[in-house]
């Protein structure tokens, strides 16, 4: 009975070692850490927080290969940090969130924090919520720019207005919206020098009214994207010169993004930069109007994609594009091919 028992305690013992391996040192974090000194001899000038979403469908092809567009624009993110070398970045990869034997959530998702253009951290995280609670926390833990100019860049599908709770594939259960994504972003910092959206649709009035004080500048579209993403190779700019004109470096980014997604799209290619100071004196009228009108085609239902403020009668009379540059090119074929003119701002139809 004595070896028996023993026997069944070494068994019970391998037992316990290899759970306690699956659960904790599958989802540990890991660190990386640059040991060169040369990374921290001197302050940043401009901080870069890029979140890339790819808890979802992120899948396209091209010429008959399949790529992941999250994947895509990961290493365009990190070519950019490896350049930043009078800059911090942050690099948020919202992978999907797994779970080991269905029970214990394994860190999927992924940050990397270089400075001065040398991976400092690399580690794996799991959300708190839909939203950034997770990497906000992170952020402000490793963070070492100090009074920087910040940017911030969203990578993903188009941020709902209303709440919902399938945005992400693998945790249906947790929302994510507009109201989510500018609230959170306070968790960083409480004003930003630009915010890019590099998503379908968040060029509209409810958009821009929740970001009214969070930043200077936004780039977005109005329409959609199909996944083909928003250019920042322009960010060189800032290495150039890191105290360039907001005005000049979105520009330059939007111009940039613009002509490289005609050069390969037929379809509709929009790209608008607000200036939310010029547009404060009619967006908030437009917000609260588009707000009515989004109850209203939600109860018929409608929704089926987005068109032109300026051809829903209820906004017509009120839609001005002051304060919005906008680059604009028709598709190449179908109903929308003659449509010359466009506001700038997208509405659902």
């Amino acid at each position: 009975m004595i070896k028996i028992l023993g026997v069944e305690l070494r068994l019970l013992c391998i037992l316990v070692s290899t759970l306690g391996f699956l659960f904790f040192g599958c989802s540990t974090s890991s660190n990386i850490t640059d040991s060169s000194d040369q990374s921290s001899s001197k302050d940043s000038d401009y901080s870069l927080i890029y979140m890339i979403h790819g808890d979802a469908n992120y899948l396209y092809h091209d010429d008959g290969v399949d790529y992941n567009a999250d994947d895509q624009a990961l290493q365009d993110a990190l070519e950019i940090a490896r350049k930043a070398t009078s800059g911090e970045v942050f690099v948020f990869h919202q992978k999907p969130e797994r779970k080991i034997l269905g029970l214990f959530p394994k860190k999927d998702r992924v940050v990397y924090h270089f400075v001065n253009g040398y991976l400092l951290n690399k580690q794996k995280y799991s959300p708190a919520d839909g939203g950034f609670t997770t990497e906000a926390e992170l952020y402000n833990s490793l963070s070492t720019a100090n009074k920087a100019r910040s940017f911030f860049f969203y990578f993903g599908h188009e941020i709902p207005t209303f709440s919902t709770q399938s945005y992400h594939s693998s945790q249906s259960n947790k929302a994510f919206n507009t109201d989510i994504f500018s609230n959170h972003l306070s968790l960083f910092n409480t004003y930003f020098d630009l915010i890019t959206l590099s998503t379908c649709n968040n060029g509209n009035p409810k958009m821009m009214d929740a970001l009214s004080n969070k930043t200077d500048f936004v780039i977005a579209s109005p329409q959609n994207l199909h996944l083909s993403y928003l250019s920042l190779s322009k960010l060189e700019l800032l290495e150039n010169d890191p105290e360039i004109n907001t005005t000049i470096l979105a520009d330059s980014l939007a111009k940039d993004s613009f002509y490289k997604l005609t050069e390969t799209l037929q379809t509709m290619v929009t790209v608008g930069i607000y200036d939310l100071s010029k547009i404060s004196d009619y967006n908030s009228e437009l917000a609260e109007k588009y707000s009515n009108y989004l109850e209203d085609v939600s109860a018929k239902p409608r929704f089926t994609d987005n068109i032109d403020c300026a051809k829903i009668p209820l906004l017509s009379s009120i839609i001005n594009s002051i304060g919005v540059t906008f680059y604009y090119k028709p598709p190449d074929f179908g109903r929308k091919a003659n449509q010359n003119t466009h506001s700038g701002w997208g509405c659902k139809e």
